[in-house]
């Protein structure tokens, strides 16, 4: 069980597509070329971003998104707490709502000891580590490792014609 929602996976690898401050900014457009996100949840999810400061959004002719920080000084962790909060700290392994060091589950220790674990690690990756490791593959991508379902923005079936019904047989005259 993963402690962190796929839409913060999202967000890391969409801020690996934004250049530092000062740089050029990306239209969410691209960004979303890149991934394969489709724009109106990328759009959400920069808005989130920029409420909490980690990117800087400009409306207009020469807007676009770029970080707020050098991306050595934006952490897992930090874009980990804009996308999920930091409620995931604190979960149960099992799922239980009462679980706590009071009145701990079977899980309770091994999971206290792994969350603080995660959290440590995520402290200490920075997202101009994954942007390196982006730019370093040409052959596997972040982004290829995400589910297709969620990278893949839906598309609206046409209706199909409907297929012509045989006529119906009439039953044959009796013979008397």
């Amino acid at each position: 069980m993963l402690p962190l929602s796929q839409s913060s996976g999202y967000a890391v690898l969409a801020m690996s597509c934004l250049e530092d401050p000062g740089g050029k900014p990306t239209l969410v457009v691209d960004v979303a070329a890149r991934t394969g996100f489709p724009r109106p949840y990328l759009s959400k999810m920069i808005h989130k971003l920029a409420k909490v400061g980690l990117v800087l959004a400009k409306r207009g002719n020469k807007g676009g998104v770029v970080l707020s920080l050098a991306a050595k000084e934006i952490t897992l962790d930090l874009i980990a707490e804009a996308v999920d909060g930091s409620e995931w700290r604190n979960t149960c392994l099992l799922g239980f709502k009462d679980c706590s060091d009071e009145r701990a589950c079977p899980s309770h220790t091994f999971w206290k000891s792994e969350r603080d674990h995660i959290h440590r690690c995520l402290k200490d990756i920075s997202l101009e580590e994954i942007r390196t490791f982006e730019q370093q593959s040409r052959t596997w991508r972040l982004a290829d490792a995400l589910p297709e379902k969620k990278l893949k923005p839906r598309v609206k079936k046409a209706a199909k014609p409907a297929a012509k019904k045989p006529a119906a047989k009439k039953p044959a005259a009796k013979k008397v």
